[in-house]
């Protein structure tokens, strides 16, 4: 897949939201999200026709301070069956690195069992999984909510119960983990 993502993590001054800007003959699509229990506390995504390299999108936050500025190419991405074309309202990231040796193996159960597990629970409405461009955490896994608490219910509980499972989350290193809340959205005309 060409996909690409943009993501800049950043403060604003005052809390304020900065608008989010960028060239629109790259961008397909802009998503402001507010960070809980995140520092830095915002959240620009950039939904790109390509993979672009962050040095040349370092100026599409306006207003951002402390700015962490990550790209990355789409690998997959998988829809609920239930999705609606309205936007979510939240958004869960998880940043990992696996040691290189288990890389192949990782992405196989990422692909292959995860993400389809996950995306059968109720208020799981879309995941999506990337590799940076360069730098770490390596991989990144975003997944579209409209239920925050889907992780936590009975069925999300359910999905993420396998052996498989247990063991590659035991390899993780380096991770990240968030959630927004969605502020703005807009799509390129």
């Amino acid at each position: 897949m060409d996909a690409g993502l943009v993501m800049h993590r950043f403060s604003a001054p005052d809390s304020a939201s900065p608008a989010a800007r960028a060239p629109a003959t790259a961008v397909i699509e802009t998503r402001l999200y507010k960070l809980a229990d995140a520092a830095p506390n915002w959240l620009a995504w950039y939904e790109t026709a390509g993979p672009a390299p962050e040095t040349a999108t370092e100026d599409w936050t306006q207003g951002a301070t402390d700015l962490d500025a990550m790209s990355f190419a789409l690998r997959r991405d998988l829809h609920s069956s239930r999705q609606t074309d309205s936007s979510t309202q939240w958004l869960y990231v998880v940043h990992t690195d696996v040691p290189d040796d288990v890389a192949a193996e990782y992405n196989a159960w990422y692909d292959e069992e995860h993400m389809p597990r996950l995306v059968s629970v109720p208020g799981i409405d879309r995941a999506r999984r990337y590799v940076s461009l360069r730098g770490h955490p390596r991989y990144l896994t975003a997944y579209d909510l409209s239920d925050p608490g889907a992780f936590t219910s009975p069925e999300g509980l359910q999905a993420r119960k396998t052996q498989r499972t247990e063991r590659m989350r035991g390899l993780f290193t380096n991770t990240r983990r968030f959630t927004g809340r969605l502020i703005q959205h807009e799509r390129a005309l």
